[in-house]
């Protein structure tokens, strides 16, 4: 059972993150997020609460982009520091900075002064937090009488907030190495199809088609519309603590084939288990080694270094003692020329490195693809024949822990006997 929009006292919950942590474990979850409005201040408190506890957890945050109506996008599993993300959220912070203060000022006009009743927050002050000070201030019946009545789109209070464009959130998202999720759908007015077709050509991920106390019927409606875009569902609460009464962690979960599914793939790609290695690790662990390579290395590879989920193993592996692809060089294909990585066959034979034995280990693999690389610039076959060696000794049943070869295209990879 999974949640994975959920807000701390960061943005405009109630709850501590080491708190929140704590009521989701009581709560039974086996996966969860922090995705607070702009900000993922909260977040190391919140992941250090989690290991503590042994749940699952995804660094996330919650971003709003420009649209028609009010769109907001998760990002899950993502590195709070990544610069993309970091500029859009400082971008965001002064925005949403000036957008309160003409707020503040419009009220302060009207004999409303509500700065003294606002919430403490650690991080983003948003106009949940402005209501909920106007309901302890008696200027609202409640914190939803002041959006209805004040704060609302076209109220008298209402101060519109530019945001960054679609694009540009999911591509911050992306950088950063999470995977971006159109948040609350259900909530929106406009053409949800042509919304999330959009976003899916801009490399949405998810859609939140499980969410809050919705209707059956709702949430069937947008998963189908996940399934027919091929993007995952996935389910959110929307804790807000007391801010939201009624509304409590895991909520919007169902026990359905297809959030089961989703949770493993959120699991195998973010979370370690039995000390598995996470694709974030191996992304981060390539890109390091690669930025450090000479500019020459690139020259040609127009495909450049692709990192492929899957494991794969070599047409001529045997039954008895598999033969994983670790690393392939391609060219003269319709796709150019580029290097192949499988983070499944790391995971299936070097998936307990870490640290430097890893580097090391993925540094080897992609210096012995980038040499082929440089070898077919220069004509040259001598990597491609030792290739061939190790392979007629692998099925000679001699040495073979490591096998490299060639494919159709004169394509030399890596491999590792498991």
């Amino acid at each position: 059972m999974f949640d994975l929009h959920t807000h701390s006292n960061f943005s405009d919950g109630t709850l501590p993150p080491e708190k929140l942590i704590e009521e989701a474990s009581d709560s039974g979850l086996t996966l969860m997020s922090l995705t607070d409005h702009d900000t993922a201040l909260g977040v190391p408190r919140a992941r250090a609460a989690a290991n503590r506890l042994g749940l699952p957890f995804l660094c996330g945050i919650e971003l709003e982009a420009e649209c028609e109506d009010e769109l907001h996008i998760l990002g899950l599993g993502i590195d709070p520091f990544a610069p993309k993300l970091r500029g859009i959220v400082a971008l965001q912070d002064r925005r949403r900075d000036e957008r309160n203060e003409r707020v503040f000022e419009l009220l302060l006009r009207d004999g409303m002064d509500i700065r003294p009743f606002m919430p403490e927050t650690g991080g983003t002050v948003t106009r949940a937090n402005m209501a909920r000070a106007m309901a302890d201030a008696g200027f609202a019946r409640s914190v939803n009488d002041a959006f209805r009545s004040y704060l609302g789109r076209g109220q008298r209070y209402y101060v519109p907030q530019l945001h960054p464009s679609m694009p540009q959130v999911v591509d911050a998202i992306r950088a950063s190495g999470g995977v971006a999720v159109l948040a609350h759908p259900m909530k929106m007015k406009v053409d949800h199809r042509r919304l999330i077709e959009a976003m899916k050509a801009e490399g949405l991920w998810g859609v939140e088609a499980y969410y809050g106390n919705f209707d059956e019927e709702t949430t069937a409606y947008f998963s189908a519309l996940a399934k027919e875009f091929a993007l995952r569902p996935t389910c959110g609460s929307d804790f807000h603590g007391s801010n939201r009464p009624g509304v409590t962690l895991g909520c919007s979960w169902r026990d359905t084939e297809e959030l089961r599914v989703t949770e493993g793939l959120l699991l195998s790609r973010f979370c370690r288990r039995r000390g598995g290695l996470t694709l974030n690790e191996f992304q981060r662990a390539a890109d390091s080694i690669t930025s450090e390579l000479p500019e020459e290395f690139f020259k040609g590879l127009n495909g450049g270094v692709v990192i492929a989920e899957r494991a794969k193993l070599h047409k001529k592996s045997l039954p008895e003692r598999p033969l994983y692809i670790l690393g392939e060089y391609r060219h003269g294909g319709p796709e150019g020329c580029y290097i192949t990585l499988y983070y499944g066959s790391f995971l299936k034979t070097k998936g307990h490195l870490r640290g430097k034995e890893l580097e090391d280990e993925l540094r080897r693999v992609i210096l012995h693809e980038f040499r082929h690389h440089l070898e077919i610039r220069a004509g040259e076959h001598d990597l491609e024949y030792e290739d061939d060696l190790s392979i007629a000794e692998y099925l000679d049943g001699e040495s073979a822990d490591e096998a490299p070869s060639s494919t159709t295209y004169s394509s030399p990879f890596r491999f590792e006997v498991r």
